[in-house]
């Protein structure tokens, strides 16, 4: 049982409309669609009518709904009065794996006694999903688009390199003009990063004179792809110092108009936590290292 498949259940009794709901709750139509079939399955009955012009309840859905509400009211009473039990943030790949690690572990320095971390990585609009849905309470992503209830704060901002082995041509290059890439070939990495929606800002209708070869699922898999040859690919400078550290690869900075192209990283959390809350403590260390 999910508190946030009860609260979208209790709102579409009241707005009588999956759109209505949505938009009061701060959610898109197939997530209140999928909280009322994750809530359906677990008390094993149809709790709504669906209809063109809106839905109403079941005779089990209005058994459910004064339950639903004592429940709900419980549990928030419940959260001011006691502590929290686990803190869990979200994370896109990139910015779990080689950025947040320290600071979990600062975290766990500070509150590990009266509040456990878990950390959560997946694709960045897999994380947008979770953090909408109640499932993580903080995240940290390459991008996000804004959705109603939540808090966004601009992190840091990362520099995109070109990653190539060190027998490349162009290896001893300080920096490197977008435009050398046109009719390369290139390497991706995990889709939906917002790599190419930044690039799509700076080319414009030249986006498509990059040549993404491939889409290796992954950055780990694209440095092996790159030490082995296959290609160059973008990537972010922090997802690389080890390798360039050992020589194994060279990462040169990439620039448009003279310009260094960065990635902003944002870290967002609900809008209801207060300033003592775990995620909030996690969001000030975040920006105290």
């Amino acid at each position: 049982m999910n508190l946030e498949w009860l609260k979208t259940f209790i709102s579409l009794s009241q707005t009588k409309s999956f759109r209505a709901t949505a938009k009061e709750r701060g959610l898109s139509q197939p997530t209140v669609s999928q909280h009322i079939r994750h809530l359906e399955t677990v008390v094993n009955s149809q709790l709504l009518m669906r209809y063109n012009s809106g839905s109403r309840l079941t005779p089990a859905g209005r058994n459910l709904l004064p339950y639903a509400q004592n429940i709900v009211t419980l549990w928030e009473k419940a959260q001011i009065s006691l502590n929290w039990q686990k803190l869990i943030v979200g994370a896109s790949s990139n910015i779990g794996i080689y950025l947040l690690p320290p600071y979990i572990k600062r975290y766990q320095e500070k509150y590990l006694d009266s509040c456990p971390i878990e950390l959560t990585i997946s694709n960045n609009l897999d994380i947008a999903n979770q953090l909408e849905s109640g499932q993580i309470d903080l995240a940290c992503m390459e991008w996000w688009d804004h959705r109603a209830n939540f808090v966004s704060q601009l992190w840091r901002s990362e520099q995109l390199v070109v990653i190539m082995p060190p027998n490349h041509p162009w290896h001893q290059y300080a920096s490197l003009p977008i435009e050398t890439l046109f009719d390369v070939a290139i390497l991706g990495g995990e889709r939906g990063t917002g790599t190419g929606r930044l690039l799509q800002q700076f080319l414009g209708d030249h986006l498509h004179r990059l040549n993404i070869t491939m889409h290796l699922g992954s950055t780990e898999a694209v440095k092996r792809a790159v030490q082995a040859g296959l290609g160059i690919s973008i990537v972010l400078s922090s997802s690389v110092t080890l390798e360039v550290q050992a020589g194994k690869l060279i990462a040169v900075p990439l620039i448009f108009n003279q310009q260094s192209l960065t990635k902003n990283l944002w870290v967002i959390w609900r809008d209801t936590f207060g300033e003592a809350s775990p995620p909030q403590n996690f969001r000030k260390i975040l920006f105290t290292i």
